[in-house]
């Protein structure tokens, strides 16, 4: 008797269990789908407030508490391009549309673009072997420029020393460490990837990671207040970065820019990497047979060389300390590029971007009358 009601007790407990667990799912998703009400019926309160689309996003903005610059175009003309809040707190220095952030891993997406470039030269192809290039990097053979461009290489973080000041100098530490997996058979972000590119890009190319950007992506896009994070000006943009812990803003000091070289060393404004996109989506950086290949992820992650492709959008997304950077591509033609300089774990920067996307669309259909 005593182990049959012990048993009948322990069902009992497991049902109530099960109960309780399930109510509390459906308080979670009654609680989610109320959140997302109140957002959407926010959105549409600041789309009938606002008379223009540049009030919108202002209004939207400020709702939000954003710090940085935001640019945005439709359809290849610019709607909105402005600052908001400050560059610098401590002197009172407001955000400006010209003023500049570091944007981190988007980098990435301009070293791959000229790595694309130079196959298209003939100067060296996506399915060389790294030990074309390095002939000593374990595993080079087995090592295509196409696994690095796809972060699909199975090459380990380097475990970087102080007095590693050259690229190098880094991928030699990269270089004693196991792979992770067979190349080609795992996806794994690792910055590495981007900076042995960078090294081979100028052995090929014969010029300075930097200097072949500036010829070959700066300047035919357009891109006149960007540049880039060196020893000589570890500190190049107009804006100071913040990380924000708890409610404090904690000014970044140092950077150090040997670790930054071709993964997050670029720094730009928001119109102008709005430029970069028209240029690249547009035809004038690669062929539209390149893009495509440039755009096709190798892996379940939806990555291609540089940028994050799904159904509606393409995007990539960067950060740097104080600083977190966003630009997005979506199908119907709208741009937007959002940069910070205040980063905090609580900002959703994709969110902001689909918001801003959102109220654009919502303010059409107002416009219209639906």
């Amino acid at each position: 008797m005593g182990k049959n009601l012990l048993i009948c007790l322990f069902i009992i407990l497991m049902i109530l269990g099960q109960t309780a667990c399930q109510s509390m799912i459906g308080i979670h998703n009654h609680d989610h789908q109320t959140l997302a009400k109140q957002h959407e019926a926010k959105l549409k309160e600041i789309v009938q407030k606002g008379k223009t689309t540049q009030q919108r996003i202002s209004d939207y903005l400020r709702y939000k508490h954003i710090n940085g610059s935001v640019a945005v175009l439709k359809n290849h003309k610019l709607v909105y391009n402005k600052g908001i809040g400050y560059a610098n707190f401590k002197a009172h220095i407001l955000n400006q549309p010209y003023t500049s952030y570091p944007i981190g891993s988007i980098t990435k997406a301009f070293v791959a673009t000229s790595i694309i470039q130079l196959q298209e030269k003939g100067m060296l192809s996506i399915e060389d072997p790294l030990s074309k290039y390095i002939p000593d990097f374990p595993n080079g053979r087995e090592i295509k420029l196409v696994h690095l461009l796809s972060h699909t290489s199975g090459i380990q973080k380097p475990l970087w020393q102080i007095w590693d000041t050259r690229p190098v100098d880094i991928i030699n530490e990269a270089a004693k460490r196991p792979l992770l997996f067979y190349p080609g058979t795992e996806w794994d972000y690792k910055d590495i990837n981007y900076l042995i590119l960078g090294y081979i890009l100028e052995k090929v190319s014969g010029t300075t990671l930097n200097e072949y950007i500036q010829k070959n992506i700066f300047v035919p896009a357009g891109m006149k207040n960007s540049g880039f994070i060196t020893e000589e000006n570890p500190f190049p943009s107009t804006s100071t970065g913040y990380l924000k812990i708890s409610r404090h803003l904690h000014p970044i000091k140092k950077l150090n820019p040997y670790p930054l070289f071709s993964c997050g060393d670029i720094y730009t404004t928001a119109l102008d990497l709005s430029r970069f996109d028209e240029a690249l989506f547009g035809g004038k950086l690669i062929s539209r047979t390149s893009l495509k290949e440039m755009l096709r992820p190798r892996s379940i992650s939806k990555y291609g060389f540089g940028l994050y492709h799904y159904p509606d959008s393409i995007f990539s997304r960067g950060v740097l300390l104080g600083w977190e950077s966003f630009h997005v591509y979506y199908k119907d033609k709208t741009q937007i590029t959002i940069l910070l300089n205040i980063h905090s774990k609580k900002t959703k920067i994709k969110a902001i971007a689909n918001d801003i996307h959102t109220i654009i669309k919502l303010g059409k259909s107002h416009h219209l009358g639906m």
